[in-house]
């Protein structure tokens, strides 16, 4: 549970105060005990902790301060699908060329495989020896932060990225340019690698709790860092993506709208949200192939219309500092669940019952108010066919949301009608 991707106000505080909501009602419901998985991080003169690792440590401290029994796991970067270090090690380590040399300042890095992480975490779970203690875990390679850019050029990639040097390079290269340029290239939100690039002048390496001072004789060792990028990135390609790091904002307990974005929502249902519709007769022994081709929409398959579209409009929302259509490791469509990103789009609703299927993406563009779109199926009473239903829904957040929609509403109509033409020829 963290506030990374708060742009307002300080992130640090509401970590806090999180944590403290989840160990007080934790310790008056008799939970016996609290893993968290924290951060790695030493903190000194030479390399102070950025804000993410200081915030790390200081949720730690305010789950202790109200439950007895808080198991602290602190561990560096996470080598797996779905963790945004390795997304993001994952792109510049495919698309770069070189590498920019950070300088003396640049911190360390003990990074660990995420099959590793749950072994540690399923071994301390109710392990009195772990009750009350932080514990350091990490693999045996440390490494600098670019570093480990160039380990998966070679491991996986099987390429070098040279590594640049240039005077004033260092004071040039800021963690606001870095994440601005890495945000373009990987789609990954400027705000959240904004808070990890803070990180690369820290030393995250196991320091003062390593785990072994508690638990020396630990039945495994952690796999070395080529070995686990190689792992992650066949698991990335085939689309195993089973471990994600951020749940979308809308299931989130904290959003008070919740209740209105988690409806399964129709057309007498819309709560004030502006929205289209388009519905299509299916033959009924054809509504599993549909469904597929619908779980299937995005990437290389595109849009099922005007493919000039999708790629223009991508364009000019990388160009106001949003994702575009560059896309994050993408699970299996077979193992589709809440919270895989399609593209842009975030999955945060999925049905697929045989009567009932359900797909509702919501998008991460840059818009003025809040895009849904979302594929229904059901079962027509008494007939051989089947009722495919495609709705777009908008929030829209000011006056300005209204003018972009009804601006476009025209256009809107023409592409989802070819789109729910193309997704139901089969």
């Amino acid at each position: 549970v963290h506030s990374l991707y708060s742009v307002q106000g300080g992130f640090l505080n509401k970590d806090n105060h999180m944590a403290g909501l989840v160990a007080t009602a934790a310790e008056q419901a008799g939970v016996k005990q609290i893993i968290y998985l924290g951060g790695l991080g030493s903190d000194s003169s030479a390399a102070p902790l950025s804000k993410h690792l200081q915030s790390r440590h200081e949720t730690g401290d305010h789950l202790r301060r109200r439950h007895q029994a808080v198991t602290e796991l602190r561990a560096g970067i996470i080598i797996g699908e779905g963790s945004a270090s390795f997304e993001l090690i994952r792109t510049l380590g495919t698309k770069l060329p070189i590498v920019p040399d950070l300088g003396e300042k640049e911190g360390y890095c003990q990074p660990i495989f995420v099959n590793d992480v749950i072994a540690y975490l399923l071994h301390a779970l109710l392990n009195q020896r772990y009750y009350g203690q932080i514990a350091e875990i990490g693999c045996d390679d440390v490494v600098h932060y670019s570093e480990m850019v160039n380990v998966y050029a070679k491991g996986v990639n099987n390429r070098h990225i040279f590594s640049l040097s240039l005077p004033f390079l260092d004071k040039l290269l800021t963690p606001a340019v870095i994440s601005w340029f890495a945000s373009r290239l990987s789609g990954m939100p400027y705000i959240l690698i904004y808070r990890l690039a803070e990180g690369t002048y820290s030393h995250a390496t196991i320091h003062d709790f390593p785990l072994k001072d508690i638990d020396p004789d630990i039945p495994f060792t952690p796999l070395p860092l080529e070995d686990a990028m190689k792992i992650a990135a066949k698991r990335s390609e085939e689309g195993f993506i089973n471990s994600l790091w951020s749940t979308p904002y809308e299931l989130s307990v904290l959003n008070k709208e919740s209740k209105k974005q988690l409806l399964s929502l129709s057309s007498q249902e819309t709560d004030g949200l502006i929205y289209d519709e388009h519905i299509k007769k299916i033959p009924s022994e054809k509504v599993d192939e549909i469904f597929k081709r619908i779980k299937d929409i995005g990437g290389e398959n595109g849009y099922y219309c005007a493919p000039w579209f999708w790629k223009s409009r991508g364009l000019i929302d990388k160009l106001l500092g949003g994702p575009g259509l560059n896309q994050w490791s993408r699970r299996s469509n077979d193992l589709l669940r809440v919270g895989d990103r399609i593209d842009f789009w975030v999955v945060t609703f999925y049905k697929n019952t045989p009567t009932h299927k359900v797909l509702r993406l919501k998008s991460n563009m840059k818009t003025p108010g809040t895009v849904w779109l979302q594929f229904s199926i059901e079962d027509a009473e008494n007939s051989s066919h089947s009722v495919l239903t495609l709705r777009p829904y908008f929030d829209s957040s000011s006056i300005s949301g209204y003018l972009y929609w009804y601006s476009l509403y025209f256009v809107h109509k023409i592409l989802i009608r070819q789109m729910i033409d193309n997704i139901s020829r089969t």
